[in-house]
C-alpha cells in the first residue's frame, strides 16, 4: 500500500497546467518577503499551543515551474524540482518532510486560467483553496505556508496512524478522496441533512455562551454519532481524515492569517454563512470550526490532541468535565 500522504494538492486542472508555466531565474523579492513575514509569526503561532510545532523546523521549496528554491532561514538554495506541480503539499526529501509551494507571482497567474476553466469553485468546494482570485494575497500565501507546516508536523507525528486507519477500510493513495466524499456521503441524503444541522449548531455553539454552548456541542456530537451509524467505514475514515487533519491544518492557517489580517478579514474568509456542497471542502471547515471551539471551551487542549479521538473526543471530554 503507498502511503496515504497528508496535505493539500490543489486541483486537477491545476496540476496538469504546470507545464504552460516557465521559471525565472532567481527567488523574487516577494516570494522571500512572504518566507520572512511567515517565520515573523512564530511567536504568535507558538502561543497556539501545539507542542513542538515550529514553521523555522521545516524546509519550505518555492516552485517556479522550472526548478525549487529551498529556503531554509537566511539560507536560499537553488535545487531540481521534486515535484513537477503547482501543488501546496508536503513532500519526503532526502529522508525529512519540506513544504513545497507554487511562488506567488506563479500561483497567482494561475488564477486568470482557473477562473475561465471554473476550478476556482472547485478547488473551494474541494477545500483546497480558502480564497477567491480577488481576496488572495501575499498574507493568504503566508497562512498557506503555515497550513503546509502543520501537515509536515503532522506527517512526522501520525503517518503510521494515519496509514493504519485507511488500511482498516482498504483505502490507499490510489483511492481518490472527492470520490469516496460524493458518493458515499454527498450522495445520502440522511447523511448530508444530519452533516448540516450538526454544522448549524457547531456554529450556534460557537456564538454561545456558558452551558448553552456545551448543550449545542454535545447535540451536535449526537448528531455526528448518527452519521457514522449509516455511513459505510471508507466515508467514516476519509471524513474523519479531512475533518481532523485537514481542518486542524486549516485552524492553523486560519489563524495565521488572523495574526496578520485582524478579526474582520479573518471572519470574513473563514467564517462566512456555511453552506452544504459536495466535495471535502465542508470538513476543512468543521474541522476549523471545533478548533475555535475547543479554544473556548478547553484551554490546552492542542497540548492532548490525538487521532485517537480527534475533535469529537476532545470536544466530549470538555463538555462532560464537572
Amino acid at each position: 500500500m503507498k502511503l496515504f500522504k497528508i496535505g493539500y494538492a490543489l486541483t486537477g486542472f491545476l496540476l496538469a497546467a504546470c507545464t504552460a508555466f516557465t521559471g525565472s531565474y532567481g527567488l523574487s523579492k516577494t516570494d522571500r518577503e512572504i518566507y520572512r513575514r511567515a517565520l515573523s509569526l512564530e511567536n504568535d503561532m507558538e502561543k497556539m499551543g501545539f507542542s513542538e510545532f515550529s514553521l523555522a523546523d521545516y524546509k519550505v521549496r518555492f516552485y517556479n515551474g522550472n526548478c525549487d528554491y529551498v529556503v531554509e532561514g537566511e539560507n536560499i538554495s537553488k535545487e531540481d524540482a521534486v515535484l513537477d506541480v503547482f501543488a501546496g503539499t508536503v513532500w519526503e526529501v532526502e529522508g525529512e518532510y519540506q513544504v513545497l509551494i507554487p511562488t506567488y507571482e506563479k500561483f497567482s497567474a494561475l488564477f486568470d486560467m482557473l477562473g475561465a476553466a471554473g476550478t476556482v469553485s472547485q478547488g473551494m468546494s474541494e477545500g483546497t483553496m480558502a480564497f477567491t482570485e480577488e481576496s488572495y494575497s501575499e498574507n493568504a500565501h503566508v497562512a498557506t505556508i503555515w497550513h503546509e507546516a502543520f501537515h509536515a508536523w503532522q506527517t512526522n507525528r501520525w503517518q503510521d496512524e494515519i496509514d493504519a486507519l485507511m488500511k482498516r477500510v482498504n483505502l490507499s493513495a490510489e483511492d481518490n478522496r472527492e470520490d469516496i466524499i460524493v458518493r458515499e456521503a454527498d450522495e445520502n441524503p440522511k447523511a448530508a441533512a444530519l452533516f448540516e444541522e450538526e454544522m448549524v449548531l457547531l456554529e450556534k455553539a460557537y456564538e454561545g455562551e456558558g452551558e448553552e454552548k456545551k448543550e449545542y456541542i454535545l447535540k451536535a456530537l449526537s448528531l455526528a454519532e448518527k452519521r457514522r451509524e449509516i455511513l459505510p467505514d471508507s466515508a467514516n475514515a476519509m471524513e474523519f481524515y479531512l475533518e481532523n487533519l485537514e481542518g486542524s491544518a486549516r485552524y492553523v492557517e486560519s489563524l495565521a492569517y488572523r495574526s496578520l489580517e485582524g478579526d474582520k478579514a479573518w471572519e470574513e474568509h473563514y467564517m462566512g454563512e456555511f453552506s452544504y456542497e459536495k466535495g471535502s471542502g465542508k470538513y476543512y471547515q468543521m474541522g476549523m470550526l471545533k478548533g475555535l471551539l475547543l479554544d473556548q471551551t478547553g484551554e490546552g487542549w492542542q497540548e492532548k490532541f490525538s487521532l485517537e479521538e480527534g475533535f469529537d473526543g476532545a470536544l466530549k471530554g470538555v463538555c462532560q468535565e464537572e
